[in-house]
């Protein structure tokens, strides 16, 4: 394995982490001024992260100088994917505990979360994996820096995830290539590289697009420049992470909620379709069969958890109570079920407080997530639909042995490849989430004095590894995850990565024979 291969793109991902942050010092520095000195921490912080990622990023780059990226090899290119959640929540995790480590040297300032490194490293993980928890309970008390970058984290690592699932891993038949339903690069030799840096190219475009809409869009709501730049970092990405406790729901709203929806619902859906769009396929987007699955959950869900809190009293994330209208009710389930569907995590409600259906269809749309190739976490719509397709298909053979019918999606015959890993997948989650869960009552019973309740531990292993970010009970949409030990916020990193990753990105690594042999 060509090890320099790997390091010199992992150096460049340090250096473009650490470019980040100095344009955030760039904006921060002319600004502090007029916030005061608690901003001046923020941009100290920020600058001192950068200077050493972009040490260490530019001496591992360093080491790689020669090699040519084009012929890295299957396995170096999962080598490169999984260490680069790995080593990028480090390095951008920097800001936070600098920053925490700045602030604790003045006596006169409480304790904060942050001053613990991995907690930090949870917060930068949940970044960039755009899964949207955080540890932080006073989200208006940080610097409106590191509030910027923490928004940024979720837009990168978004970015990162468009390109990296829909353009490069297909080109190396990694994580699922036939998930994709769309003209762009296959795992034939053929004709890849002249189109790989292309299809990156309009992805960029597309996402860069995109972001620039929900700004616009959020700003021409009423938000300032500030949060309207957050807040579209975070619905673009799926992530989540507000400059507000209250997420959403802070604005009571109408515009935003509306606004919020219309671009998660967006960036759930396979960017590789936007790609065909752009290239005039319309004919293909209307036919694709996951879109439509997407679609109709959607629907169906929202009908029914409208349905059932109407009437009730609803109290938002804000404290306030409003009574379920049949708009309201529309507004608020509309909302939460994109949210919570998409893996985006904005809150405007506390659903805690919902009927039980309502909790268990949110429960449901939580594992099943967003669209292949889309920023959006869960199983994926697809392979939800190819295993219920699996399962109906059996129960048919149960009375219907003697036929012989193909299983088809989007007009395409499902091969027995497929089929066995969309089961394998479904079922590989709910061993992880079990195992979590169980992971996290044993940490917290042990390090916490206390026994923690089933549903949290269970949502919190599902929200981590499926990249939501809330769940519920103690992790509902007025909660948070800083109350966890250090062995929880740990294993939970592990679950977001391995989420964002699929699984088996992560996973490899843990076989010698990865290591041995060409």
């Amino acid at each position: 394995m060509n090890y320099r291969n790997v390091f010199r793109q992992l150096g460049l991902l340090m250096l473009v982490l650490s470019a980040g942050m100095c344009v955030i010092v760039a904006i921060e520095w002319f600004l502090w001024s007029r916030r005061g000195m608690g901003e001046l921490l923020g941009v100290q912080a920020m600058g001192v992260s950068a200077l050493l990622g972009a040490v260490v990023g530019g001496g591992i780059w360093m080491t790689g100088r020669g090699v040519k990226a084009e012929l890295m090899n299957r396995r170096e290119a999962l080598l490169l994917v999984a260490t680069s959640w790995f080593i990028g929540a480090m390095v951008a995790a920097l800001p936070f505990w600098v920053w925490a480590t700045i602030r604790s040297n003045d006596n006169a300032a409480d304790a904060h979360v942050f001053e613990s490194f991995v907690a930090c490293y949870f917060e930068a993980m949940s970044g960039l994996t755009t899964t949207g928890a955080t540890v932080v309970s006073d989200i208006p008390g940080l610097p409106k820096s590191l509030l910027l970058w923490r928004s940024m984290t979720h837009w990168l690592g978004g970015l990162g995830i468009v390109v990296l699932f829909v353009a490069v891993l297909p080109m190396i038949g990694v994580g699922g290539k036939r998930l994709f339903n769309v003209e762009a690069p296959g795992p034939q030799q053929q004709g890849v590289r002249p189109r790989i840096k292309e299809t990156a190219r309009i992805l960029w475009l597309i996402y860069m697009a995109i972001t620039a809409a929900a700004v616009a869009s959020y700003k021409l709501a009423g938000l300032s420049w500030f949060e309207s730049v957050c807040h579209s970092f975070s619905v673009v990405s799926t992530g989540g992470l507000s400059t507000r406790d209250a997420s959403m729901g802070a604005y009571n709203s109408v515009a935003c909620d509306i606004i919020s929806m219309v671009f998660m619902l967006l960036a759930g859906v396979n960017f590789g379709l936007m790609f065909l769009l752009v290239r005039g396929r319309w004919k293909a987007v209307y036919k694709d069969e996951e879109l439509r699955v997407y679609l109709t959950l959607k629907m169906l869900v929202i009908v029914l958890v409208a349905a059932n809190i109407m009437g009730t009293d609803i109290i938002t994330t804000a404290g306030e109570t409003v009574h379920a209208s049949a708009m309201q009710a529309l507004r608020f389930a509309g909302f939460q079920t994109i949210a919570l569907h998409t893996g985006t995590g904005f809150t405007t409600a506390d659903y805690d407080l919902w009927p039980f259906l309502s909790r268990s269809l949110l429960i449901g749309l939580m594992f099943i997530g967003g669209c292949a190739g889309s920023t959006a976490g869960g199983i994926k719509v697809i392979r939800f639909w190819i295993a219920i397709k699996v399962i109906l298909a059996s129960l048919e053979r149960a009375f219907r042995p003697q036929v012989v019918r193909p299983l088809r999606v989007s007009g395409g015959i499902v091969d027995d490849e497929m089929k066995l890993g969309a089961l394998t997948y479904c079922l590989l989650i709910l061993l992880l989430v079990s195992v979590g869960a169980l992971l996290i009552g044993i940490f917290e019973t042990h390090t916490g004095g206390f026994e923690i309740d089933f549903l949290t531990a269970a949502t919190a292993s599902l929200s981590t590894l499926g990249n939501i970010g809330p769940g519920f009970n103690g992790i509902g949409a007025t909660q948070n995850y800083g109350w966890f030990s250090t062995p929880s916020l740990a294993l939970m990193s592990l679950l977001m990565m391995l989420g964002r990753l699929e699984v088996y990105a992560v996973a490899v690594l843990l076989l010698p024979r990865f290591w041995r042999g060409n």
